[in-house]
């Protein structure tokens, strides 16, 4: 199946008439209030496979460790629970990893026609974790960055006593788990095996494989195929519909492989009904994804984190690079163009202004062609007109809502001549206006009468009008933006 096919495949399997039979009790909304500085009023997971991506500091590994101990023990399986107490240690030096009123609240999929379960785990006055007997059983797998440690590392005994250790056993691994592996990895392995090794009393398991007629063990991979080994064994041996929270997938694959490993993602979550949630900040891993998979997280002034689903990478790099480069255009006829279609964004889609700049082009009608010129140099670019104008979407151009040009439909509501009315300004629009011919010097007469800069006229004047706009008025326009230069499947 093509990758495209198991993403729209995946997502219908998701859909809430779908999702239990599909994915069993999944994990479809938390909450977290009071864990290590983390409070998020509301996530949604409206995917199979969630990125949790934002800045450092902004609770990732934080709720992707709160989900690891959202579910009770699944007798079928061999996998232990993991405790809120296991990733949240109180010690001398934290002695308060979380408030006294610490809570964190699971939603769960169900069967049709039967309520979604909901399960809050909160801190005791007996100083223990209430909740854990009405979670629903699963099996959950976390895998950490030291899920994979290299041995040499560690001084393993199969490094320091290689001559001297025994092999009791060679578990040859599956072809699905090598065939896959060598898919990421981009190396076609003729074998792959587990060794389980003895030194005395002690004994562990150590990878190998066959690559190009050379043999050679986990001791000898670099730390990405290492990782690779493990991970992709785990979620082929994993019981089926189990959770798996993965940090940070990336580390230590080059671009090519983070894509393959993405799409292999998908296709395990498809085949085997995993629920994935992981911590990443990999375009090239996030591009292979379906919108609804993606969640940035980001702190607000006020310290609560909020989540935004479905941005475009080029908004995620923005926020993570703090960078234009590779932004996307949005090409206006003027100045006053741009202002007010800024306002109409931060008002009901401001992540849309990340990654993003105005181009300002001078004639409406020439919007299109700018457009076409930037897009076929592969800049992300997308045309909004005035409403004078009679753009319907094609070649990546819309007129704005309205019949007039924006300076007449701002100048003349009510909204925007009432604020002007009222002190400190106290003047009346409409007859400073009555003698200018040209609309595009409304916003220069109203400045000198005002004693305000010319772009403060119309900036206030801006979000007057969009803040008087009845609700859905901005809504065509806006998601013709986001549509025109998201990068979402």
């Amino acid at each position: 199946m093509s990758h495209n096919k198991n993403l729209k495949s995946l997502a219908g399997k998701f859909q809430e008439k779908h999702r239990h039979a599909n994915f069993g009790p999944a994990l479809q909304r938390m909450a977290v209030n009071g864990f290590r500085g983390v409070n998020l009023p509301e996530l949604i997971l409206q995917s199979p496979i969630t990125v949790l991506s934002g800045v450092n500091g902004t609770g990732k590994s934080t709720i992707a460790q709160l989900a690891v101990c959202a579910y009770s023990r699944d007798s079928a399986g061999e996998q232990l629970r993991f405790y809120v107490k296991d990733y949240f240690p109180v010690s001398v030096m934290d002695p308060k990893p979380f408030v006294d009123q610490a809570t964190v609240r699971f939603e769960y999929a169900a069967p049709p026609g039967l309520e979604p379960q909901k399960v809050t785990t909160s801190r005791s006055a007996k100083n223990s974790w209430t909740g854990y007997k009405r979670q629903p059983p699963k099996s959950v797998f976390y895998v950490g960055l030291t899920h994979f440690l290299p041995k040499v590392e560690r001084k393993d005994m199969s490094v320091y006593a290689g001559a001297r250790i025994s092999i009791d056993n060679v578990n040859k691994l599956d072809d699905t788990i090598r065939k896959h592996l060598s898919g990421v990895i981009g190396k076609n392995y003729s074998n792959a095996e587990l060794l389980d090794i003895t030194l005395n009393r002690s004994s562990t398991t150590i990878a190998r494989v066959t690559h190009a007629n050379t043999q050679y063990s986990e001791n000898h991979m670099g730390f990405g195929e290492g990782r690779m080994f493990y991970l992709v064994s785990l979620l082929e041996k994993a019981p089926l519909k189990s959770l798996i929270i993965i940090e940070e997938p990336e580390t230590s694959l080059h671009g090519h492989a983070q894509q393959r490993l993405a799409r292999y993602l998908v296709d395990v979550s498809n085949r085997r009904g995993h629920q994935i949630i992981m911590t990443s900040h990999s375009a090239a891993i996030m591009n292979e994804l379906n919108r609804e998979s993606i969640v940035y997280l980001k702190r607000e002034a006020d310290g609560s984190i909020t989540s935004a689903t479905g941005l475009s990478t080029y908004q995620i790099d923005s926020y993570l690079h703090d960078s234009e480069k590779n932004n996307a255009a949005i090409c206006v006829e003027d100045v006053t163009a741009e202002i007010l279609l800024s306002e109409v964004l931060r008002v009901h889609d401001p992540h849309l202004l990340s990654g993003t700049h105005f181009r300002i082009v001078g004639a409406g009608q020439d919007i299109p062609n700018v457009v076409k010129t930037l897009r076929d140099s592969h800049v992300r670019a997308v045309g909004v007109s005035d409403a004078d104008f009679n753009h319907e979407g094609k070649d990546f151009t819309m007129s704005m809502p309205g019949k007039l040009a924006p300076e007449k439909e701002i100048f003349a509501h009510p909204s925007v001549r009432s604020y002007f009315a009222e002190k400190p300004y106290s003047s009346k629009i409409e007859d400073l206006l009555s003698t200018v011919d040209d609309h595009h010097e409304y916003a220069r007469k109203i400045s000198k009468a005002v004693n305000l800069r010319e772009d403060a006229v119309l900036a206030i004047s801006c979000k007057e009008f969009v803040n008087a706009q009845p609700e859905g008025y901005f809504t065509e326009i806006v998601s013709f933006i986001k549509k025109s230069l998201g990068d979402r499947k």
